[in-house]
């Protein structure tokens, strides 16, 4: 079974050289060969490499709605003209080929599946995406599955699987979590590209 959360620690200069890396020196990784594959004193260097920061992307709907915040929350709206610039783009920092953190604002907001009693939501908390560990349990809810089908994505929460990520029919709600992705008032497909 596919298990996102199966590294050993990071290498413990990893944190200080995430925080050096910017938007203008950050490099794509996906390309590179699993660390897991790796014997573990390959494994130890590379992964220092594996886990920067991706280039920021950029994700819409297939209903064409963007990701920006209002009064704190991230909302999928059609935006234009000047409030283009109101757009959110997605930081990366990949765990495995297929699961990552994601977060916006520099990486300085990230999405979080949050359990409150038997309620499920996504939520934005104020923490460094750098400072995210996939060896902690606590830090599992901060990161998706990434699932590419044809030119689209959905995005399944390892904490809690079944849920994906999604947005409303109507335009400026907020982004959720839905364990119902089949919903025809729901929708789970994404466009999920590396910004130019």
């Amino acid at each position: 079974m596919f298990n996102p959360f199966r590294w050993d620690s990071a290498h413990p200069g990893t944190k200080n050289n995430h925080r050096r890396s910017n938007a203008h020196s950050r490099q794509e990784f996906y390309s590179l060969p699993d660390p897991l594959s790796l014997g573990s004193g390959a494994r130890h260097s590379h992964l220092l490499r594996w886990v920067l920061l991706a280039p920021f992307h950029r994700i819409w709907d297939v209903n064409q709605k963007t990701f920006y915040l209002r009064n704190n929350q991230l909302v999928a709206g059609y935006l234009q003209g000047p409030n283009t610039k109101l757009e959110e783009k997605i930081d990366v920092v990949p765990i495995e080929p297929h699961a990552m953190f994601l977060g916006i604002h520099g990486g300085k907001l990230c999405l979080a599946c949050v359990k409150s009693g038997d309620e499920i939501k996504l939520g934005l908390e104020p923490v460094n995406i750098t400072d995210l560990n996939s060896s902690k349990e606590e830090d599992k809810r901060f990161a998706f599955i990434r699932s590419d089908s044809g030119p689209t994505t959905s995005f399944e929460s390892a904490a809690c699987p079944g849920w994906f990520l999604c947005t409303a029919l109507e335009t400026d709600q907020p982004v959720g979590l839905t364990n119902t992705p089949q919903d025809a008032v729901q929708v789970t497909k994404f466009y999920f590209q590396q910004d130019q």
